[in-house]
This record gives structure tokens, sequence and C-alpha cells, in this order.
């Protein structure tokens, strides 16, 4: 006669295979209703238009629509929230890049969730690549007449971000750190506004991607690109060094974005968004909009999403501390 232990584990079995078989019913019959991606900035940014882009062909894939939906404010923490607390059934994700997923909740003392135990992550969708810029009024013309000008000029090269913590306001607190200069940080509400005093010359120094609005003040003479900050020179800019080149090496700031959902999201339906967006991204009817914001297309799993976000909340951790910089609250 079988012993209680005994008739324990068939039922323990039959428990973990009818589990199994809920997770790949739901997965075969997701998604079964329009899929709701919260982007948690204002519209028209670069992450904003390409997953507008990629929403037709994700419906292909999936066979439902994808709605773009922007809720900003608090540097992302109302959109993630929001996804943090909604169902784990597939139908509410968000797109969450460095900013809001890594650096955001190392610079503010709450955060009503975790980002490494209340999110499922998922796919990247996409990286920036950026550039370090000058004004010309600064009359500056590479990174060595840039850092001779700004410790000859203590505080008075200013430089713009989208607010504290932001991946633009870190690359800027390290480049002071790498350069031994002291440079000033303005934040903005938004990186367009920051943009609109850099190209007017209210600012001296800017980091952003290679994009349109930046390269036609580029090509004008407006301002002055001074080091790419890739493992190569960018397409774009190929007559401007890379960071490693003169010397600073890399900062160690990306502009990477993703796709999350809520913590508890069954795996099938994980994996079922995954391939829908790693196929999405690498269509030749994406190139148009990958290309104007010269935007990499890091094709991942899962597990390696993950495994990022752990390595650089962990790096950005200490730095933090060693920058001095002190969290908001």
């Amino acid at each position: 006669m079988p012993t209680g232990k005994h008739r324990f584990i068939p039922r323990a079995c039959a428990a973990v295979a009818a589990l199994a078989f809920c997770g790949l019913a739901a997965a075969q019959a997701y998604p079964a209703k329009p899929i709701r991606l919260i982007v948690p900035t204002g519209a028209g940014g670069a992450y904003d238009v390409v997953l507008r882009a990629m929403a037709p062909f994700l419906q292909e894939e999936l066979g439902q629509p994808w709605i773009v939906e922007n809720r900003a404010g608090a540097g992302g923490i109302i959109g993630l929230e929001a996804v943090a607390r909604a169902e784990p059934d597939g139908y509410t994700l968000v797109n969450g890049g460095v900013s809001q997923i890594v650096l955001n909740p190392l610079f503010v003392t709450k955060t009503p969730y975790n980002v490494q135990k209340d999110f499922t992550h998922i796919a990247m969708m996409g990286e920036l690549v950026m550039a370090l810029y000058v004004h010309n009024s600064l009359r500056v013309q590479d990174m060595k007449s840039l850092i001779a000008y700004a410790k000859a000029n203590p505080g008075k090269v200013a430089y713009g971000s989208s607010g504290v913590g932001m991946s633009f306001h870190l690359a800027g607190e390290m480049l002071a750190l790498r350069t031994g200069t002291e440079l000033t940080h303005v934040p903005y509400k938004s990186t367009a506004q920051a943009l609109q005093d850099f190209f007017a010359g209210r600012l001296a120094m800017m980091f952003y991607p290679p994009a349109k609005p930046i390269m036609a003040n580029v090509q004008s003479g407006n301002i002055i690109p001074i080091a790419a900050m890739y493992e190569k020179r960018l397409p774009p800019l190929p007559n401007v060094p890379t960071m490693a080149e003169v010397g600073v090496g890399d900062l160690g700031v990306s502009g990477w974005s993703g796709i999350s959902g809520p913590a508890g999201l069954p795996r099938p339906i994980v994996q079922r968004i995954n391939q829908a967006i790693n196929k999405t991204m690498v269509r030749p009817e994406m190139d148009k909009a990958y290309n104007s914001f010269t935007m990499q297309r890091p094709v991942v799993t899962p597990e390696q999403m993950t495994e990022r976000i752990g390595r650089e909340i962990e790096f950005w951790s200490a730095m933090i501390k060693k920058l001095g910089i002190k969290p908001q609250s």
C-alpha cells in the first residue's frame, strides 16, 4: 500500500503537468484581444516612433492589434507602475529603457515597484548609439581642446538631459570623472527642450544619437561632433573618432530599450512575444525607422535581457556612489 509520501509524488507530478498544460493552452490561445503597450515617455521620441512603426508588423505576427499608449511622468514611474500592477496575461506591456528600468530606480528613494521582482523582461527592441557634440560658440574642435577649455573654465561647460539620473546625465558625469573636469548638468522636462537650448547656444554640450535634428545642425556648422560613444565609428559620422580613440574610453552609458510585462507572465506567452519582436525588428520594412535614429537591433532572449539589467543595476549602483550623486526623495 502506498505511503502518504508515495501518494504525494504522483499528485505533485500531476499538478506540475496540469500547470504546464494550462500555460501551453494559454499561449496557444494568446492573444485573443488587442495588446496594450505603454510607453512611459511623451510621444515623438525615438522608441515611440519605432514602436509605432513596428505595431502593424507585430499585429501580423500575433494576429491582434498593438495599441501604443503614451503615459509619461515621474521619469517613467507612472507607466511602469501601471504595468507592474496589471494582470500577468500578456495584454498589458511596457516599453522601458535603461533610464526607466535601471537608472531611475537608483535615483528615487522610493519607487512603487522593484524592477527585478515585479516585472517579466521579455525582449530588447532597440539600442541607440550616441555621440558627444559641442555648440560652435564654444570654439573647440576636438576632445583635447574641449578638456582644456573645461579645465580652464570649471563649471562653465553646461550640458542638458531629460532629468537627473537619465542616461545623458550620467554620460556627462562619467566624462567629467574620466577627464578630471567640472561640468554643469542642466535637467529639463524633456530631451527635446534640452536640444532646443543646445541648438540656440544656451547649452555648450550635448549627448545624443546622430539623428535628424542633430545632423541638420552638424551640416550647417551650428554644432560640432566630438566623439562617438560606441565601439566603432558611426556611419553618419565617419570622420568622428570614438571615445576610445580620443583616450577617454567607454563611458558605460548605453541607450537600450526593451519590452517588459508584469511578474508571473507565463513562459509560453513570453516566448511568443519575444519571437514576434525579434522577427519584426529585422524585417526590411523596419530599416527606415531604425536607420533614421542610427538605432541598433539587439536580438536577445528574455534571459539575456534580464541578465543585462542585473549587471547594469550592479554597475550603476556602485558608480552612483562613487560619483556622489544623491537619490531624490
